[in-house]
């Protein structure tokens, strides 16, 4: 009997949970979608990147995705057996709450070694995938323009328009603005107009240089008249320094490397990545006594409930984290005791759902 309770309940949080996780996936992959093909069509992205883009993104925010997905498939599941009067019925049967609980406890672990999985492992390497497509598009100047709007740059201080592009690929009727600060401090304008802009790259160097043909460089003060007019068959500008495929950022090292270095903000990314796993197995012990509700109450009651504690608990580990990674917590201390308060308060609701604390009072009462 036992092992029939267990597939029954087991199917039902699994197939829950599914739903949750596809609903909330099909969300996030959505929302980046969208972003990067906005970003595409102001011409900031290559069109051929969003999907590539979009699909590193979904699994960083699996992070996001698989602890609230745990949490709401088990209240909605408990919701639903409460409601339709088939956990009363399991407890008349004889099943206590340990028989009740093991399905949901497994498949919360089961989800966590995933979770973590992606955390240690497969999270970093699409952060560190997306830098690398983030590199390799800063070096694509010419494929990401788009002919027939501004473009700006260096927050608002240069500006690039083209009117068309030729069949070469190459843009016409070329305008660029650039301001900067002169050697004085005073502001100074460069204006460059060419017929064509074409890009060059060194294999070697992977250094990218905007070619300028048949064109004028105006440059001076603004409101002054002392312009300096430069006419120019080919004019060169560099547009990408060569970048390094992976920056030293600690959200894209490996798990090696991340161990072996010092500091606080290697401490706090560690303990960020593993925060995932644990979350997981927390909030599903907690979300056990929340979700168990009178049966009209319906399998919704707990859930709003069930949000609020994952949104406390979240953003707990999000700002010690943080503490930690300024050094203004200690390593050592980290988040842990935020995991260790959060586990306390599910044990303690779970202690209360059988009955601890009420053998207890009457025995003080006694």
């Amino acid at each position: 009997m036992t092992r029939v309770i267990f597939r029954y309940l087991f199917a039902e949080a699994l197939r829950t949970w599914l739903v949750v996780t596809g609903v909330l996936l099909f969300l996030t992959l959505g929302l980046g979608l969208s972003r990067f093909i906005g970003d595409a069509a102001a011409g900031e992205l290559p069109v051929d990147t969003v999907l590539s883009l979009a699909a590193f993104s979904t699994v960083e925010n699996l992070e996001i995705v698989l602890p609230v997905s745990v949490l709401l498939g088990v209240l909605l599941t408990l919701g639903r057996l409460c409601r339709d009067n088939e956990m009363s019925a399991l407890f008349a049967g004889g099943a206590g709450l340990g028989t009740v609980y093991r399905p949901f406890m497994t498949l919360a672990l089961i989800v966590a070694l995933i979770a973590g999985a992606l955390s240690l492992f497969a999270a970093p390497r699409a952060e560190r995938a997306m830098e690398t497509l983030g590199a390799a598009t800063a070096t694509s100047a010419i494929e990401s323009l788009s002919p027939g709007r501004f473009r700006t740059f260096l927050d608002g201080d240069a500006a690039f328009y083209a009117e068309r592009r030729d069949d070469e690929g190459n843009l016409r009727n070329v305008f660029i603005r650039v301001e900067r600060d002169g050697e004085d401090g005073e502001p100074t304008e460069t204006v460059i107009t060419a017929d064509r802009a074409r890009q060059q790259r060194d294999e070697d160097t992977r250094r990218v240089t905007l070619v300028l043909d048949d064109g004028w460089r105006y440059e001076g003060r603004p409101g002054r008249a002392d312009y300096r007019a430069v006419q120019f068959a080919e004019h060169g500008v560099e547009v990408a320094p060569p970048a390094p495929e992976v920056s030293g950022d600690v959200e894209t090292m490996s798990v090696p490397v991340l161990l072996a270095r010092d500091g606080p903000e290697a401490a706090a990314e560690w303990q960020t990545r593993v925060s995932v796993p644990i979350s997981i197995v927390i909030l599903a012990l907690l979300a056990l006594p929340i979700g168990r509700v009178p049966p009209r109450a319906g399998r919704y009651a707990r859930v709003i409930a069930g949000i609020l504690f994952y949104v406390i608990y979240v953003n707990a580990v999000h700002l010690v984290a943080v503490s930690v990674g300024e050094g203004r917590l200690p390593a050592l201390l980290g988040v842990w005791w935020v995991h260790a308060a959060v586990f306390a308060v599910a044990v303690g609701l779970v202690m209360r759902e059988q009955g601890v604390f009420a053998r207890r009072h009457r025995r003080a009462r006694a």
